[in-house]
């Protein structure tokens, strides 16, 4: 079995390689959660391996041959 890389290697969009950097991300239910809030709302929680399944490491990298910027978010699965 194969590991994945520790960031993406290449354009999303046409293949390229090129060079992605670490960015900062909040996971998008975060986000949401904090606009429910914002409304007044009390949404339920999230059980943890939703929560894990969603949260990863996040990178920007600009792909000069389709002019793209792509923002990614690798995920890492849990065994099991």
């Amino acid at each position: 079995m194969t590991t994945a890389p520790p960031q993406p290697q290449f354009c999303p969009w046409c293949g390229t390689p090129i060079p992605f950097e670490p960015h900062e991300h909040e996971p998008r239910f975060e986000t949401l959660v904090d606009q429910a809030r914002a409304r007044g709302d009390d949404p339920p929680p999230l059980p943890q391996r939703v929560r894990d399944a969603l949260a990863g490491d996040s990178f920007v990298g600009a792909c000069p041959a389709c002019r793209a910027v792509s923002h990614v978010v690798t995920h890492h699965a849990t065994p099991g």
